[in-house]
């Protein structure tokens, strides 16, 4: 019987990522990624520092090697933009790539047959086609008196 057994381990690849990096990460969770600087970097995690967007914070978050290679993170780096690597979820073998399926699981509408869920808010039919709208504020200019020209003072042009 073995006493000690070899296993291959996840690690990251440091000689591709190191400390300053820019880094944008989405957990499967998240609904959103976040972008920041790689402040820590070993074979088994990265930690990446993020302006949260409140005042004078800086918060971080953590990247777990086991978590990125079962596929739970979506990671873009690059060193000074000119070049940008990416690492993404696994996709589920399923799914076709070329987008039947939208991202809730659903499928696509047919736009053809389906009636607009909310539809715009339809004026009763007056027979008044082409007239203005009977105005009810006494303070605009033109119900006034003097056609809206004048001191204000109201009444008639006589």
């Amino acid at each position: 019987m073995e006493l000690v057994v070899e296993k291959p381990v996840s690690a990251f690849d440091l000689s591709g990522i190191e400390c300053g990096y820019l880094l944008w990460g989405r957990h499967s969770s998240w609904e959103e990624g976040k972008a920041g600087i790689v402040t820590s970097a070993t074979e088994s995690r990265l930690t990446v520092q993020y302006h949260p967007g409140v005042g004078n914070v800086i918060n971080h978050f953590i990247i777990p090697v086991s978590e990125a290679a079962e596929g739970q993170w979506e990671i873009r780096w690059s060193k000074d933009m000119s070049e940008v690597f990416e690492y993404g979820m696994k996709q589920d073998p399923e799914e076709p790539e070329d987008g039947e399926i939208e991202p809730d699981g659903t499928e696509e509408p047919d736009l053809a047959e389906q009636e607009p869920k909310n539809p715009e808010p339809q004026e009763p039919e007056t027979g008044t086609e082409g007239t203005k709208p009977e105005q009810t504020g006494s303070d605009d200019a033109e119900n006034q008196g003097g056609g809206g020209k004048g001191n204000g003072a109201g009444g008639s042009d006589i």
